[in-house]
Order: C-alpha cells, then structure tokens, then sequence
C-alpha cells in the first residue's frame, strides 16, 4: 500500500484496513441511499401521473355519457330499451317470473307516493 491510501484524506493519521474498508462501506451506503430516495421519488412521481390521467379520462367519459343521456334519440327511445330488456330476461327466466318482477319493482317505485 502507498503512504497515500493509509494516511485518512485530512487528518495524515494512518488508517487501518478495517477502518478503510468501513468508511468505503459507509460511502457506498449514501450513495444506495440517495439512489433509493431519487428512485421513490420518480416512482410517486410516476404513480401520480397515472392517477391524473385516469381520473382526466373517467371525467371526460362521464361527461359524454351524461351528453348522451341527454339527447332526444336516447330520451325516445327509452322505451324501446325498456322493451328490448324485458324480453331478454323473459328468456332468460320465463314470462310467469318477469311479470312478478315487474309487479315488485312497481310496488316498490310507488309505494309510499299516495296521498
């Protein structure tokens, strides 16, 4: 070893290799440790980016939706989608059922509406 790598940079005390090998250790575990913080740093970064925009399309998409339920083609023809729905769950579980569905969900909506 030269005079230079066993005195300490300032000091001109000689070191010893275990204190040598420890302050390099000590380095290198700044150095993981800024790179661990610079990296958590780019990753929320990153993580908020992708929330901001899904919440920009979520909010887009619900203000077209809302568009769209507002128009004259889909306010006529409701009820044909009504219709349309009804006979797809008649297949599904017979006309007997659908009708005592549909009375339920009548009650349901009106009772309690009297006066």
């Amino acid at each position: 070893m030269s005079e230079s790598q066993i005195n300490g940079p300032t000091t001109g005390t000689p070191l010893t290799d275990g204190a040598a090998a420890e302050a390099d250790l000590a380095a290198r575990l700044a150095d993981s440790e800024a790179e661990r913080d610079r990296l958590r740093n780019e990753l929320d970064a990153r993580s908020n980016e992708s929330v901001e925009s899904w919440l920009e399309v979520v909010g887009t998409e619900s203000r077209i939706l809302g568009q769209m339920h507002g128009t004259l083609s889909w306010r006529i023809t409701k009820p044909l989608r009504f219709v349309r729905k009804v006979q797809l769950k008649a297949a599904q579980v017979g006309v007997a059922q659908v009708a005592q569905l549909a009375v339920a969900d009548l009650r349901r909506r009106f009772t309690g509406r009297r006066r």
